[in-house]
């Protein structure tokens, strides 16, 4: 007997070392995911106004980034949204906002490995593409925009947090976010296990305490991807008020491209920047 369990805990031992290797070194992979499919954007209001080109973007001599961006084509607009997506997600739907946004021109683009972005994703590596988004944006933009926007969902809110804490922006949206990776392995036993393991951190509370932008939150209803109390203790380390939305039928896939998120988002985007809120919808606000 003694035999067998001696043997039982070096195989124990073993699967976890081996799996705790594995996380080491995969860590870029297993926390980002892969697109595998694009999930479509049912049309809003005001579809069919605007043109989408889709963009290339190097980050690096080696690297470049598939994009899209899309401009109203019947109105003249100096308002600008970049949208960072979450874990296996193919940003190509996020063009579509514009049918429910109206005259705001929508930038988006895959991480790398994503879709026909080259390279793999880190923390690293996406937050400084961030950066590199942000930037190129601005230069093509900047000199007759009045209002610049970053939206991040989920895995990419802490790209647009990134973002909001080392440049100068009108205003902050955040669709379900977080503290920090380590804070969301707490309730995953196999991955809190090989917490010390965690070399990408994604340490958004840190970030979130500096932001300047006004800043407004989306939750989805029912979400098991992220609670909403992590969501909510991030929201209370910015520095501003933020207004709090949860949609209600909506779940973590699903709460970005659901018909009621984008609605009270446009309220909320073309709202005076000096007064920005969010709409005060029937079980929608907490």
């Amino acid at each position: 007997m003694s035999l067998s369990l001696s043997t039982l805990a070096l195989t124990a031992a073993s699967g976890y070392a081996a799996g705790t290797s594995l996380f080491w070194a995969a860590q870029g992979r297993l926390i980002f995911g892969k697109a595998s499919k694009l999930r479509p954007l049912l049309s809003g209001p005001v579809a069919a106004q605007q043109m989408v080109q889709a963009l290339r973007l190097a980050v690096t001599a080696k690297v470049e980034l598939e994009g899209w961006v899309a401009r109203p084509t019947q109105a003249q607009t100096n308002r600008v949204l970049i949208y960072f997506g979450g874990r296996n997600e193919h940003v190509g739907w996020a063009s579509g906002m514009s049918s429910y946004l109206g005259p705001w021109t929508i930038y988006a683009f895959n991480y790398r490995g994503f879709g026909q972005s080259g390279g793999r994703s880190s923390e690293t590596t996406a937050k400084a593409d961030a950066l590199k988004i942000f930037d190129e944006v601005w230069r093509l933009e900047g000199s007759r925009c009045v209002e610049l926007v970053v939206m991040g969902r989920s895995l990419g809110t802490a790209m647009a947090l990134s973002v909001a804490a080392r440049r100068e922006l009108s205003r902050l949206v955040l669709l379900s976010p977080f503290e920090s990776l380590e804070q969301l392995v707490r309730k995953r036993p196999v991955l809190h296990s090989m917490r010390w393991a965690l070399r990408q951190k994604f340490d958004c509370s840190r970030d979130a305490a500096t932001v300047q932008a006004s800043t407004a939150v989306f939750l989805a209803a029912s979400d098991t991807r992220i609670a909403h109390h992590s969501s909510l203790a991030l929201a209370a380390r910015l520095r501003q008020t933020v207004p709090v939305c949860v949609v209600p039928r909506t779940n973590h896939k699903t709460l970005p491209r659901h018909p009621e998120t984008q609605g009270a988002l446009a309220a909320f985007l073309n709202a005076p920047a000096s007064m920005p809120k969010l709409p005060n919808l029937p079980g929608i606000a907490l």
